[in-house]
């Protein structure tokens, strides 16, 4: 018996020296904030009455980041594999990020926005097709892009998502810009381009970044979540940011998005096989192994269709026109209101186009573009589309709102959480997310009691 207790005593006092950052991601490893991990700082609450612009290469009303502040998005996805390890290195370091999903893509991989959505990053748009819309011949034709693409992340998401847009190529026109004012939606550029469309390796592409933004000393950065190199530097990207004292800042909207009725209707006949949220079923209760090795999924019946949702919602070639018929996991919340269709007007007096920016190659990611080199675009599987030339140059923009109307960077722009004062690694309940994270401090009588239980019994 003497020996025993002894043993007790050695586990206990093993267990008391273990430091609380490491218990705390062995009892809820995932769970945020976590201590240690970059996490974020400050959550903001946008208000897209009027069309505000935000990121300074364009728009250079509403600046609303403080030093050491960096707000991170990624265009053009969602992709398999690339947007996958995006996900977990942001989870790995509790860190919000926005994404613009192309429609095209977010209909081709629901399973994957949805577990963008459901890790709390904000979801916007980046068009339906990611067609330059300076570059189409009649403005129809850009409300088009803009409606499908809003309404099919929309309904591959299956619940609410941003009123945030980014123009393909950061290049606007001025009767986008007065449209997506009249609808009420935010139009972003950026601060600092990362340009990771272009060949290089992730080191190369982390440095650059930091580079930029050591000289900037802040700003809302621009990745892409379809490049494989992209992906494997955000981890890299992260410690640097953690390790020089920058803090993450998370946009999110006031309120949703609405949807246009009419494109929600012509979209379905591409969300043919997508279930609606709520009507989804397990893969295990649909398909079963007779004969042979079942697959891991179906060998675990226990997990639901969140754990199969990225193998299962689209194969490993291009995403389909038609996405697959798969069980997928959104977001617990209520969908977007909708409103009837919106016809266009003319532009607003005073709006202006944006500057073309090295930022992104036309028409859909995976395609051949002439600044990406076949090596670079081959990485990559995506839906086909047309196409686009390469923009023109325009004249800059410096007001961010289609009606023109001066506002303060207060009135639309609104911190809704900060983290205690201790800093964001405090154990706690976290400000930004309201996740209660793992609590550990149990007594040593405590932990003897259950490594006795645990040896012996009761």
């Amino acid at each position: 018996m003497t020996m025993r207790w002894l043993w007790v005593a050695f586990l206990v006092a093993a267990g008391a020296a273990v430091p609380s950052g490491y218990a705390a991601a062995a009892d809820g490893e995932g769970a945020c904030p976590r201590a240690g991990t970059l996490g974020v700082s400050r959550t903001v609450e946008i208000d897209t009455t009027g069309g505000p612009g935000f990121g300074m290469e364009h728009y250079k009303a509403y600046d609303f980041l403080q030093p050491k502040e960096v707000v991170l998005t990624f265009d053009d996805g969602p992709q398999k594999y690339s947007t996958e390890a995006v996900l977990k290195a942001l989870g790995d370091e509790c860190v919000k990020a926005t994404f613009f999903s192309i429609g095209k893509m977010a209909l081709g991989y629901p399973g994957i926005i949805r577990d963008v959505a459901k890790a709390g990053h904000t979801i916007g748009t980046h068009t339906w097709s990611h067609k330059a819309l300076g570059k189409l011949k009649k403005f129809d034709d850009a409300k088009d892009e803009i409606e499908r693409g809003f309404s099919a992340v929309h309904r591959a998401v299956g619940g609410p998502i941003a009123p945030f847009f980014r123009f393909p190529t950061l290049v606007d026109t001025q009767e986008a810009v007065a449209y997506l004012g009249k609808r009420n939606i935010a139009m972003f550029s950026c601060d600092i381009d990362s340009i990771d469309y272009k060949p290089q390796t992730a080191e190369h592409l982390v440095k650059s970044l930091m580079q930029k933004l050591d000289k900037r000393g802040k700003g809302i950065l621009l990745m892409h979540d379809i490049h494989k190199t992209t992906a494997k530097a955000v981890p890299m990207l992260l410690a640097e940011l953690k390790a020089k004292g920058y803090k993450i800042v998370h946009m999110t909207a006031k309120s949703p998005v609405t949807t246009v009725a009419e494109y929600d209707a012509a979209i379905e006949k591409d969300a043919k096989g997508l279930p609606q949220v709520g009507a989804e079923r397990p893969i295990s209760s649909i398909v079963h192994t007779v004969e042979g090795t079942p697959a891991p999924a179906e060998a675990s019946p226990a997990k639901d269709s969140a754990a199969t949702t990225s193998a299962t919602a689209a194969t490993e070639a291009a995403p389909p026109a038609v996405p697959p018929a798969s069980p997928v996991t959104a977001p617990p919340a209520s969908p977007a209101t909708t409103v009837g269709a919106v016809s266009g007007e003319t532009p607003a007096p005073g709006s202006a186009t944006a500057t073309p920016a090295e930022s992104e190659p036309t028409g859909l990611p995976g395609e051949e573009h002439p600044d990406v080199a076949p090596s670079q675009s081959s990485e990559q599987t995506a839906a086909p589309s047309t196409s686009a030339p390469a923009p023109e140059a325009t004249k800059a923009v410096t007001n961010s709102s289609a009606s023109g109307t001066p506002a303060t960077t207060s009135s639309v722009v609104r911190t809704v959480s900060e983290p205690p004062a201790e800093g964001n690694t405090t154990p706690g309940k976290s400000a930004a997310d309201g996740q209660p994270a793992h609590q550990n401090s149990k007594s040593i009588m405590e932990r003897a009691k259950e490594t006795w239980r645990l040896w012996f019994g009761e």
